[in-house]
């Protein structure tokens, strides 16, 4: 009845998970280049709410697990906690994506460190791997479009995360900082302020 051309369960499910990866990689794709549409458009809108950022920290954290474990790598928290501010819970989740993403990805199996601080209104979280580190010339591009600090041949993408990370940082009224050298791995430093800036005059009414 043709039953015996069908493969079993068990041999399709490597299959099933490259599909899974692939799908996962063009979903994220589309999103990013949508996100660049909104960023040229001006047309990215933030909800902010209040929420701990110490605990999502720590959730997503435990999300990348997996990823660090197959790395070759460890990930540890100097997470001080809870460290209330309103942010958007979504796009500040994109940008923690993004941080940890690179951490795996150039940090060449080496430990990766993440910590959390409050400095008055402000919140301060680095990410530090000991990775294969920025050239001083890729730190100075770094956050352009399209703009890549590594070889495209060894390590893929866009060069569109930390063009997009930086715009939602300060789209929130906050900052993004690296300090790195060659071979010695990078620090990204972001500063967020607790509170959502006040909008201007002109802004509002743009609305």
């Amino acid at each position: 009845m043709g039953g015996s051309n069908q493969e079993p369960p068990a041999e399709l499910a490597p299959r099933a998970r490259v599909l899974d990866r692939q799908l996962s990689r063009l979903v994220g794709l589309v999103n990013t280049l949508l996100d660049v549409s909104r960023l040229a458009a001006g047309r990215l809108s933030l909800e902010p709410r209040e929420l701990d950022l110490a605990q999502m920290v720590r959730q997503m954290a435990e999300a990348f697990s997996e990823e660090f474990n197959r790395a070759g790598s460890t990930l540890s928290l100097h997470v001080d906690g809870p460290l209330l501010g309103e942010w958007d819970s979504l796009r500040l989740e994109q940008v923690l994506v993004n941080l940890l993403s690179n951490a795996v990805k150039y940090g060449g199996g080496q430990p990766v460190e993440v910590s959390l601080a409050s400095e008055g209104p402000t919140a301060v979280l680095a990410v530090k791997d000991q990775g294969i580190g920025i050239s001083e010339d890729g730190m100075a591009r770094l956050f352009g479009k399209f703009e890549r600090a590594v070889s495209e041949r060894h390590y893929g993408g866009l060069g569109l995360g930390l063009y997009i990370t930086r715009q939602i940082v300060e789209a929130m009224g906050g900052s993004i900082t690296v300090r790195s050298a060659q071979g010695k791995g990078s620090t990204f430093i972001l500063r967020l302020p607790t509170r959502p800036p006040v909008p201007t005059k002109a802004a509002a009414g743009a609305r």
